[in-house]
């Protein structure tokens, strides 16, 4: 349930004249998708309604796939997709893309998942042998997914800073730290519900996991407010002329040159192919002149 937590200066979530807005937006909706998949996990405590919960899980995940879709083409549309510029900054390939594109993968892995276990849980299944396949698939499922999202919160965790205040970087750390700890609870929480625990103890071992569960995705929601507020001081810090996180290996200073290049070079030709066509059409007509016109009429006469 990790999702990137950049200070680059590249990152673009939306229209230069609301991109702030589109950002906040982005946190408060991974914000709310903690939140509801808290209350899902709450909610599969034993004595609870275990349905109701699994659908918040599923709405919750939704919100999580948005919102890392969201976050990895802010950061691609930020250095105008010049995939290129990963081989003079790494931390592109390893952090700004494939952190968030791992999360988008383990928020699909969970949800099937989780829609597996909603089957079961509706008792969908006829058979007794289709049952245990279908419980041994969604198990694994489960693991797979919080182990996918703990490798994108250790990338978000490595982001190397050069130019990033000290407040921004304690921001920083104060979101990835709980997405590391919440995505290794979670995955503590599949592998206990995964064991083949006796019968005795098979029912104190689902209340630990369900609390497992429940602890990691509290520290994932205490990441997304940590988020929030990490956003809205970056941006002020950015608005007072601040310094944030600038590509590295010189891939800033390369994107800001072909950006200039093709704001002077583009309007440059298409100006000059303008002028080309006037004048072809000059030469042709001839009605734009009236006195080349005169003379060409002149000429003809005599």
């Amino acid at each position: 349930m990790v999702k990137l937590a950049s200070v680059r200066t590249t990152r673009l979530y939306g229209p230069a004249a609301s991109k702030d807005v589109w950002e906040d937006v982005n946190a408060f909706g991974y914000m709310v998708a903690a939140l509801l998949t808290t209350a899902g996990c709450v909610l599969l405590l034993p004595g609870y309604n275990s349905t109701a919960g699994l659908w918040l899980i599923l709405v919750g995940l939704v919100c999580i796939f948005a919102a890392n879709v969201h976050d990895l083409y802010a950061q691609l549309a930020g250095f105008d997709f010049r995939l290129p510029l990963v081989t003079l900054d790494p931390q592109l390939a390893l952090i700004e893309i494939a952190a968030p594109l791992v999360q988008c993968i383990g928020a699909i892995v969970y949800f099937i998942g989780a829609v597996l276990l909603l089957r079961l849980a509706r008792g969908d299944f006829d058979t007794f042998d289709q049952t245990v396949d279908v419980a041994a698939h969604a198990n694994n499922l489960i693991i797979a997914a919080p182990a996918l999202w703990l490798l994108g919160s250790i990338h978000n965790a490595f982001q190397v800073y050069e130019s990033a205040g000290t407040q921004v970087q304690l921001m920083q750390k104060a979101v990835t730290i709980p997405f590391v700890l919440g995505s290794t609870f979670l995955l503590v929480a599949a592998i206990v519900n995964t064991v083949a625990w006796p019968v005795k103890a098979w029912h104190s071992a689902m209340t630990l996991a369900v609390a497992f569960a429940i602890v990691g995705s509290a520290l994932l929601l205490i990441g997304g407010v940590v988020n929030v507020i990490r956003v809205i001081q970056l941006q002020q810090v950015e608005h007072l002329g601040g310094t944030a996180e600038k590509l590295r290996g010189g891939a800033q200073e390369r994107l800001i040159d072909e950006r200039e290049r093709e704001e002077w070079q583009e309007p440059l030709l298409a100006g000059n192919s303008k002028n080309y066509g006037n004048r072809d059409f000059e030469i042709e007509g001839g009605s734009e002149n009236p006195y080349k016109a005169n003379v060409v009429e002149a000429e003809r006469a005599v």
